[in-house]
């Protein structure tokens, strides 16, 4: 495998989210012209968001948030910390994901998603109790990951996009067997 190591700091371009203040005012919420506004509770464990996100942002809010389009790589930071999605539409962000947006080298997405998911499950394993409290844009910034060439990359990508696929129609099958058998 060639590639090398790379630190997210040096690598990868990434920022926070945004959200007007204060949080409650309900003029920063729905109305003509919403969009999905993403919240750590929208980021599933299958690096997708769900399909429709707990709340929209207003038109007027827009503006004050982060516009992140389909085919972006986010990272929950507070809550349930590390989990990762690839966007399946366009979106605005809260400010406890993290959001990257650009990388100094040619990068596959769905393999810089994975990527970043297993470094989260490692520094689980580091931490106090297996949990992550809070992560600082410093911590992340040392954070090394291994970075293949883009063309090796994309194939590991793909795999566990398919053994992801295939493992979502077995759970559903299994489901459904169970359904049948209780009926």
């Amino acid at each position: 495998m060639i590639g090398k190591s790379v630190s997210w700091g040096n690598d990868a371009k990434y920022r926070r989210g945004s959200f007007p203040q204060p949080y409650g005012n309900k003029e920063w919420y729905d109305g003509e012209g919403a969009m999905p506004f993403v919240q750590v509770v929208d980021v599933t464990n299958k690096l997708t968001l769900v399909e429709n996100t707990k709340q929209k942002i207003s038109k007027l809010a827009q503006s004050k948030s982060v516009f992140v389009p389909k085919g972006t790589v986010v990272v929950t930071l507070q809550g349930s910390i590390g989990r990762v999605a690839i966007t399946q539409y366009d979106s605005f962000v809260d400010r406890t994901l993290l959001i990257f947006e650009d990388y100094e080298k040619e990068t596959d997405e769905r393999f810089w998603a994975y990527t970043i998911q297993k470094k989260f499950e490692i520094e689980k394993l580091k931490a106090p109790g297996g949990t992550i409290k809070t992560i600082t844009k410093e911590a992340l910034s040392s954070f090394d990951v291994h970075l293949p060439q883009f063309k090796e990359q994309a194939k590991i990508g793909s795999f566990f996009k398919q053994l992801d696929d295939t493992i979502a129609l077995h759970q559903r099958k299994l489901d459904l067997l169970k359904e049948q058998k209780k009926g």
